[in-house]
C-alpha cells in the first residue's frame, strides 16, 4: 500500500511540477545507484542459469521490433510505434525478484534472469536505438554506447569487483542499502513524470494531448502482452518468473534513453506511462494471489 500511495504521490507531483525536469541529469545517477546495490546482492554462477533465460530474452528484443514493425505496417504513426518500442525494448525491473518472492517463485531464477537481462539488452540497444530513430548509427553508436555503458555496465563491473575484493562484507552492504532503493525509484518516478509534463508543454502543436491517450492505451495493450507472453513461455513451472521478467520493466531506463536520444522526446512517454500498468497488474496479482500451505520461495 505505502508503495502504490508513494508512486502516486511522486507521479502527480512530478506531472503538476515540471520545472523538476531541470533536476533529471540525476537520473542516471540514480539509476546507477540502485544497480550497484542490486549486483551486490547478487552471487553470478553459471549454473543459475537457465535455458529459458535465453527465451525471454530473445523475446524482449525480437519482440520489441515486432511490435514496431506491425505498428507502422498497420499505418500507425511512426512516433507511437517508436514510444512503443522503448516500452517493449526495457529490460526487466530491479523489484522483479521481490515480486516473485511474494508470489512463491524462485527467486534465483528471477535474479538471474534480471542480470542476463539487463546486460543482454543493453549489449544491444546502441545499434538497436539508432536504427529507430533514424539515426547514422555510425554517429549515435558512440554516445549511446557511453550512457549504457555508465548506466549498467558500469555498476555491474564495480559490483564484480568489490564483491571479488571483499565477498561477504560487499553483500552486506547492498543489502543494507536496498531499502533506500525505494525512494530512490519514487524520485526517479516524479523526475520521469516532470519531464513527459514539460515535453507535452513545449510540444503542445504538435503532440495535441490525445496523443497521450493513445500512449496510454499502447501502453495498457503492451502490459497484457508481455506478462501474458512471459507466462506462456514460462510453462508450467516457470510461469510467474518468467511472466515478471517480461513484463515488469526497468521503465526508467528507457525512458532516460529516450531523453537522451529522441530529440522530439515523445519516445519517453511510452515506458513513462508503462509503470502504472506493470505496478497495477502486480497489485491485482498480489491481493489474488492465495499462499500455498508450506509454500517457500526458493
Amino acid at each position: 500500500m505505502l508503495r502504490t500511495v508513494l508512486l502516486v504521490a511522486s507521479f502527480a507531483l512530478g506531472w503538476f511540477c515540471p520545472w523538476l525536469s531541470a533536476f533529471r541529469w540525476l537520473m542516471p545517477w540514480c539509476l546507477v545507484y540502485m544497480l550497484t546495490a542490486v549486483f551486490l546482492r547478487m552471487a553470478f554462477t553459471p549454473r543459475a542459469i537457465h535455458w529459458r533465460h535465453w527465451v525471454v530474452i530473445a523475446a524482449n528484443l525480437l519482440g520489441a521490433f515486432a511490435v514496431l514493425g506491425a505498428m507502422l505496417l498497420c499505418g500507425v504513426p511512426e512516433r507511437f510505434a517508436q514510444a512503443a518500442f522503448f516500452t517493449s525494448v526495457t529490460p526487466t525491473a530491479t523489484a522483479a525478484p521481490v515480486i516473485v518472492s511474494l508470489l512463491e517463485g524462485s527467486i534465483t531464477f528471477a535474479s538471474m534472469g534480471f542480470l542476463l537481462g539487463a546486460l543482454c539488452v543493453s549489449a544491444a540497444l546502441p545499434v538497436a536505438i539508432p536504427i529507430v530513430l533514424h539515426q547514422s548509427a555510425w554517429v549515435a553508436l558512440p554516445t549511446i554506447l557511453v550512457r549504457v555503458c555508465f548506466v549498467t555496465l558500469l555498476p555491474f563491473a564495480a559490483a564484480l569487483l568489490l564483491r571479488r575484493r571483499f565477498g561477504e562484507r560487499a553483500r552486506r552492504v547492498g543489502r543494507a542499502l536496498t531499502p533506500s532503493t525505494l525512494y530512490v525509484w519514487i524520485a526517479l518516478v516524479a523526475l520521469i513524470a516532470a519531464s513527459a509534463s514539460r515535453t507535452l508543454d513545449e510540444h503542445a502543436a504538435q503532440y495535441p494531448r490525445a496523443d497521450v491517450l493513445w500512449v496510454l492505451a499502447i501502453d495498457l495493450a503492451l502490459c497484457v502482452l508481455w506478462f501474458g507472453l512471459g507466462a506462456l513461455l514460462g510453462g508450467r513451472r516457470r510461469r510467474r518468473e518468467c511472466s515478471q521478467l517480461l513484463g515488469q520493466k526497468n521503465t526508467s531506463y528507457t525512458t532516460y534513453l529516450a531523453l537522451a536520444c529522441d530529440p522530439t522526446g515523445f519516445s519517453m512517454l511510452g515506458p513513462a506511462f508503462y509503470v502504472f500498468f506493470h505496478n497495477a497488474w502486480n497489485g491485482l496479482q498480489l491481493i489474488f494471489h492465495r499462499p500455498r500451505k508450506g509454500a517457500h520461495s526458493k
